[in-house]
């Protein structure tokens, strides 16, 4: 075979061996040239890089298996490093401006492991240990129209982005990333009317946000003005109470010296998230970031703490009509999550309040939802053990800050999918604070551990002694969604499930939004199918005589986004192909492989449903027939004369 993954040519034998050939003979014609280069110096390196590519031709000179053939063959020339990031990252972390050449950049490499007498896994080993992973610098700015958040975001350990009507970037999820063209429509909605082009790029920007990670540095300026670097990144968490309300946890590192700018003022200047490229540029952060010095920062010695501690408050006196411990559970699709969205907009609507969410799965432990030491790089680059806060104890402490305020606000933990974690390890000791009085304070304190003390006495003032015992104030909430249907869920005990207030959200809640709309036609039937009365009739066929499936394993009438059933005036689906996408990898996908698993065969009984893709097949020709042929008639006329 030749060609690509996309577009693959079958060869002939013939043929197959004539180009096999041809690959050996640049092989070993490279070979040759790299063994006769005399490489003193980075000219010589780059004349190497042309004269391979010229050799070797460049449809093989740019293959990285290429590279690594030859660097097997010839490990005093050229180093292991095949990747272009890395091998940038490397010379930069060792303060060596790389050659813009690929072969170039290799043999720099390979004489760095020549002059230290180490094979590259040995020098890999060494480099990795000293300055860890690529690193991305992107540009961070840190002021609005309106304030400037530096202190702020440095007190709180974070670091954010504006444009908060876009509303949680979780929305927008999309694979690997999120859906930059959904946000292109919020913006022009929301603040670039008939500026497309504008809309587009800003929202480039809070993708580009969104995907950092822990191997990103944020370089957070304002303006020109250099002001800090911004690493181990977190999770990214919506924050309404702030402008900038896209946020993610990191770590501040004050290195940069009054005045400090890039040496290319311009690069991402006018950008508020921008991946800084610039050789230049990067070479005078990496510079910065690894050997500049850290500023010290300021701490209150003890008798300043115990002046400046102020006596916590648990019963802020904060009124509200929301349970401060809420379960919303039900079936797939019934807008539990939705549902929690809109009371926390509510509940923090005119306030200066926060939240934060937090999804947890099986192997989701206590130290990370509430927080443990680990190690972490101090200010003279050295490892030492520190307090690194989990979800729980952030929204802890700042429902404990604004408690001492004249006018405290609500704090929020939203917790999503609470049962595919084993609830009972992941709260810990603090399962007895869930516990509440009448005015929805903690009943019951609990002793902080050692560590923990000592990170609320820096996050609070005062002495680890001050907090010895801890309670959750009455303006901390905690509300969660649970689908009891999924597979791969935990159970809850009974005392856990005491201390919350279960809210039920039937099968058919909240239908009428979507009622009327959502028409499509499907191949077999004479008039356009409406998804909800078809959801409806799904539901009327899996709990019926035949098949009695329990309630909570029934599709909810937002099963499907309404992006997928986004509709035109007349109700009818706008994206058709859409629709049928989804609804073979979600509703027949969950049908046959969850919900009527043991009779599948029973319940697509209008086709060969011998497999699941058969069963997709099916739908392509003959519609909602893959229920049998009497369904119409049994199932979704009865629906539909009903709505």
């Amino acid at each position: 075979m030749t060609g690509s993954p996309q577009k693959p040519e079958v060869l002939s034998e013939e043929q197959a061996l004539e180009i096999g050939k041809t690959i050996r003979d640049a092989l070993v014609k490279g070979v040759d040239i790299i063994n006769n280069a005399i490489l003193d110096n980075l000219s010589d390196f780059e004349k190497l890089d042309e004269d391979l590519k010229q050799g070797v031709g460049e449809q093989y000179y740019n293959l990285a298996w290429f590279h690594k053939y030859f660097s097997l063959i010839c490990p005093e020339k050229l180093s292991g490093f095949h990747s272009n990031d890395w091998q940038t990252h490397v010379l930069r972390c060792l303060r060596i401006n790389p050659s813009e050449k690929y072969y170039a950049r290799s043999a720099q490499l390979a004489k760095i492991e020549n002059y230290a007498g180490m094979y590259y896994r040995e020098f890999f080993a060494v480099v990795f240990e000293e300055f860890g992973g690529i690193k991305h610098f992107v540009r961070i700015g840190t002021k609005d129209d309106e304030k400037n958040y530096v202190a702020e975001w440095q007190q709180k350990s974070v670091v954010g982005i504006g444009w908060r009507a876009i509303g949680s970037l979780q929305d927008y999820v999309a694979g690997d990333g999120i859906d930059k063209d959904a946000i292109t429509e919020k913006m022009m909605e929301e603040y670039f009317h008939d500026d497309k082009k504008t809309a587009s790029r800003k929202a480039g920007e809070l993708a580009r946000f969104y995907k950092t990670n822990a191997d990103t540095v944020f370089v957070a300026m304002n303006g020109e003005k250099l002001i800090a670097f911004v690493d181990e990144i977190g999770d990214y968490f919506y924050d309404a109470s702030t402008a900038m309300a896209h946020m993610k946890a990191g770590k501040w590192h004050n290195k940069f010296a009054d005045g400090d700018t890039l040496p290319d003022k311009a690069e991402g200047k006018l950008t508020s998230c921008y991946q800084l490229t610039n050789n230049e540029n990067l070479m005078f952060l990496y510079e910065k970031y690894y050997y500049g010095e850290e500023a010290e920062s300021e701490e209150l010695d003890n008798s300043e703490a115990e002046e400046t501690y102020m006596p916590l408050v648990f019963n802020t006196e904060i009124e509200t009509k929301y349970e401060r411990n809420r379960i919303v559970f039900g079936a797939p699709g019934t807008g539990k999550s939705y549902e929690l969205k809109e009371d926390c907009e509510d509940l923090l609507k005119d306030t200066n309040g926060s939240y934060e969410r937090v999804t947890f799965h099986p192997d989701y432990s206590y130290s990370q939802f509430v927080g443990t030491y680990k190690p972490v790089m101090g200010a003279d680059e050295k490892i030492r053990y520190a307090f690194v806060p989990g979800p729980f104890m952030r929204v802890y402490v700042e429902a404990l800050k604004s408690g001492r305020t004249e006018n405290p606000q609500p704090h929020l933990l939203l917790i999503e999918e609470i049962n595919r974690a084993k609830v009972a390890a992941v709260f810990g000791d603090v399962f007895q604070l869930l516990d509440r009085d009448d005015d929805g304070v903690s009943e019951y304190e609990i002793q902080a551990s050692e560590d923990i003390r000592k990170y609320l006495a820096s996050q609070l003032k005062g002495d680890p002694d001050n907090y010895q015992k801890i309670r959750i104030p009455n303006n901390m909430f905690i509300w969660s969604t649970m689908n009891s249907a999924d597979q791969g869920v935990f159970p809850m005990d009974t005392a856990f499930k005491r201390r919350w207030n279960f809210e039920y959200l039937g099968i058919n809640e909240n239908e009428e939004k979507i009622s009327g709309i959502g028409k499509i036609e499907l191949a077999g039937s004479d008039e356009p199918i409406e998804w909800n009365i078809l959801r409806r009739a799904i539901n009327a066929k899996m709990s019926s005589d035949q098949f009695k499936i329990n309630e909570d394993k029934l599709m909810g009438p937002f099963f499907l986004s309404k992006k997928i059933i986004a509709s035109d005036e007349n109700g009818m689906i706008v994206d058709t192909d859409k629709f049928v996408a989804a609804f073979k990898s979600k509703v027949i996908m969950y049908l046959y492989e969850d919900a009527v698993k043991q009779g599948k065969h029973r319940f697509f009984d209008g086709c060969d449903n011998s497999k699941y893709s058969s069963v997709c097949d099916a739908f392509d020709e003959i519609g909602m027939g893959i229920f049998g042929p009497n369904f119409k008639e049994n199932f979704y006329d009865k629906q539909k004369d009903e709505a």
